[in-house]
């Protein structure tokens, strides 16, 4: 293909030094053309400049003149005479005052310039999920046209409709993806902001992947269907409807330009469609950069809600685990405590050989301890493969297991009868109680705190209720440690004894 790569004396306008003038008559030009208004008079372009305070009032008519004339030279305007005005002098007779109209050429410069206006504020480009169904529906009817029976008019707005609709597909789509991988889009995707608007992105996204995927193979298999043969002859049928168009210029219709020029614009929509060569074909491409997009966006929104998450939720951890080591009186202490919240500074992987307890009251440290022997890492000691045996209880064990069981809950229950006192518990009277009292108690609350009269059961099936009595803190006291906690008091029901 040929291309035009000569200076383009049409762009001066918007480059030279005089440019903040010639800008603006342009634009006066351009938006007169567009209403329809092919000329314009000096008069009033002058009026548009002053207005907007492009000139100064310095600036007369034969000023502008001049500009217009310049322009005039660079093909950018084109004069002809106001044949409509009337001469009252041989002056004006001899000056022949000019009407000026924007060339089709500058029109479309100054168009592209406009949309760039709002390129930076605006959200250029979409994906419109249903233009593949509208492709297709389109290349369905392509193919079923009768070109004996069809008109050249009817062949021309078939053909032009389904590859404009390429052309939207592939700028829209082009625009907006580029929109997500710019630097500002970035810098959103950081703000916390962007959280509100991530299902949307994601879901919008999504969806023009399923309409994409539900149409593209319809459409390959289409245009694939479609005779070669066929297509050529359609294309005559164009050039001959091109060749019919009156023009004014007197310039012999190129009939091989015009069917190169239609044969490329098929060759780009099976391209875009079709798969050859074993190379991927561009709706492929579209596919894969879409998807990155959706990971980009979710990897940005998971970064953020880990931000997020760890700054809520960890800092007033942060801080009553810092006012701890504060207090300790000595570094002995600092390390009991570092151990306790972190653990063993340098672990080793251990396992257990048999599970040391069923019970969920008793503590690690009461448990019976288990002993492991280990081995050096040398060629002379090999670690031997662990054989798993399963030894099941006797019905003696199983027995006396039970037994020790109903003996501790029995236990237990007569514990927690002596601590109620005309059918309630005040924590502040209280003496010194057994682990297993706190336990219970804040099991209770547990319970207590989901229902909104703050009432329960205890293991032992005794209904209760319980209230916060005063605002003070109350210290209760275990063989184990002291628990601060509010002053709550625990109401049992009468008619009911604990044990029943």
């Amino acid at each position: 293909m040929k291309y035009q790569l000569d200076t383009v004396n049409l762009l001066k306008y918007a480059t030279t030094e005089n440019a903040y003038r010639y800008r603006p008559i342009i634009r006066f030009l351009y938006e007169q053309y567009e209403r329809f208004k092919y000329y314009s008079k000096t008069e009033e372009i002058l009026k548009f400049l002053r207005e907007n305070n492009v000139v100064e009032e310095s600036y007369k008519e034969s000023d502008l003149y001049d500009d217009l004339k310049k322009l005039e030279v660079w093909e950018c305007v084109v004069s002809r005479q106001d044949k409509e005005l009337v001469y009252f002098t041989i002056e004006e007779f001899k000056n022949k005052r000019l009407k000026f109209q924007i060339t089709q050429p500058v029109y479309e410069i100054e168009s592209t310039l406009k949309k760039l206006d709002d390129l930076e504020d605006e959200l250029t480009g979409a994906l419109e999920s249903r233009e593949f169904e509208r492709i297709l529906k389109d290349v369905n009817q392509l193919a079923e046209v009768k070109l004996k029976e069809t008109d050249n008019v009817i062949l021309y707005e078939k053909w032009n409709t389904l590859l404009k609709r390429l052309e939207n597909l592939k700028r829209n789509s082009i625009n907006y993806l580029s929109h997500l991988k710019s630097e500002r889009a970035e810098q959103l995707f950081e703000t916390e902001e962007f959280l509100l608007y991530k299902e949307q992105f994601v879901d919008y996204l999504t969806k023009f992947i399923l309409t994409m995927n539900r149409n593209k193979h319809k459409i390959a298999k289409s245009i694939s269907n479609i005779d070669q043969e066929f297509v050529n002859q359609y294309i005559e049928r164009l050039v001959d409807y091109f060749a019919s168009i009156p023009t004014l210029d007197g310039k012999e219709f190129d009939r091989e330009r015009s069917k190169r020029i239609q044969t490329e614009r098929w060759l780009e929509l099976k391209n875009w469609f079709v798969k050859s060569n074993d190379n991927d074909c561009d709706v492929e491409i579209l596919l894969k950069e879409t998807e990155i997009s959706i990971q980009t966006i979710s990897r940005y929104a998971l970064r953020l809600s880990e931000i997020k998450g760890n700054n809520q939720n960890r800092k007033k951890d942060y801080q009553t685990l810092a006012s701890m080591f504060y207090a300790c009186e000595n570094l002995i202490e600092a390390h009991k405590l570092s151990a306790a919240c972190f653990g063993v500074a340098h672990t080793k992987h251990i396992y257990g050989e048999e599970k040391l307890t069923d019970t969920h009251n008793e503590e690690v440290w009461e448990q019976n301890q288990s002993t492991f022997t280990t081995t050096p890492r040398n060629k002379e000691f090999q670690r031997t493969k662990r054989i798993k045996s399963y030894v099941k209880a006797s019905v003696e064990e199983k027995q006396k297991q039970i037994e020790e069981y109903i003996k501790n809950r029995e236990k237990q229950r007569e514990i927690i009868e002596s601590l109620i006192v005309e059918n309630k518990i005040v924590l502040k009277n209280l003496g010194v109680v057994d682990s297993f009292v706190r336990k219970s108690i804040l099991t209770w609350i547990a319970r207590g705190v989901q229902t909104k009269t703050h009432t329960g059961k205890t293991d032992f099936g005794e209904t209760f209720r319980f209230y916060v009595a005063s605002n003070e803190k109350v210290k209760l006291q275990c063989n184990d440690g002291v628990m601060e906690m509010p002053d709550i008091v625990f109401e049992f029901a009468k008619e009911s004894t604990i044990g029943r």
